[in-house]
């Protein structure tokens, strides 16, 4: 019960601070690179990521408060399917901008800009606190492993939206890097044949190994 109350606790904390850097990236004030205003923010997969990661913490906290309260015998699988969901969003997140946005966009400004102003919280903070508490705090012993799967889904879709954004865009068949603006499709219109399946697989895999590492800890 003691660690489900971490559990509960930390959840809201991401939550919170989901909600922060959000409400700081729409106010265009001091946000640095990769950042936007107002409704824009939400072209960037870091944005919808972490958002998506703040309402399962906050979808997560609310079910857990249920059976600390003894109001349900325990945390439901769907909990904690989308917590896995979320969690592996903004390690992709994080993952991404360490290996391939910090070292492409960061040859100008700097490869920790990236991690200035509310991508600071967006690319690392919550992202680890995420990961910490889906490892060590919550137990998704109901998670199956096709459930695994699940994960490619927030991917999916905003694929389709980045990638028809790229397309619909073209400057005679040539990238318009004003909506390419991470740089994914540096080898021309082809490099989507490329990119995509590989993000995809990382996804997956990072996935794979939360769900494995998840029901190793909840065993012990």
């Amino acid at each position: 019960m003691k660690t489900l109350k971490k559990a509960y606790y930390l959840n809201l904390i991401i939550f919170v601070l989901e909600v922060l850097p959000t409400i700081w990236m729409m106010s265009g004030i001091g946000t640095g690179m990769l950042t936007a205003s107002k409704y824009n923010i939400f072209k960037y997969f870091t944005v919808d990521s972490n958002i998506l990661m703040g309402l399962c913490s906050l979808f997560a906290a609310i079910d857990q408060k249920k059976v600390l309260d003894q109001k349900k015998k325990e945390v439901s699988a769907v909990t904690y399917i989308f917590k896995l969901i979320g969690t592996v969003g903004v390690t992709l997140t994080m993952l991404v901008t360490v290996f391939f946005l910090g070292p492409t966009m960061g040859r100008t400004n700097g490869f920790f800009s990236l991690f200035q102003g509310p991508n600071f919280l967006f690319h690392f903070v919550d992202p680890v606190l995420s990961l910490i508490v889906f490892l060590f705090f919550e137990k998704g012993r109901k998670i199956a492993f096709q459930h695994t799967f699940a994960s490619l889904l927030p991917l999916a879709i905003y694929g389709i939206y980045y990638v028809s954004q790229v397309f619909l865009h073209l400057d005679n068949g040539a990238i318009n890097k004003t909506y390419d603006f991470y740089g994914l499709f540096f080898a021309g219109p082809k490099s989507v044949f490329i990119v995509l399946p590989v993000i995809a697989v990382i996804a997956w895999l990072i996935s794979f190994i939360l769900w494995k590492l998840n029901r190793r800890n909840a065993e012990n």
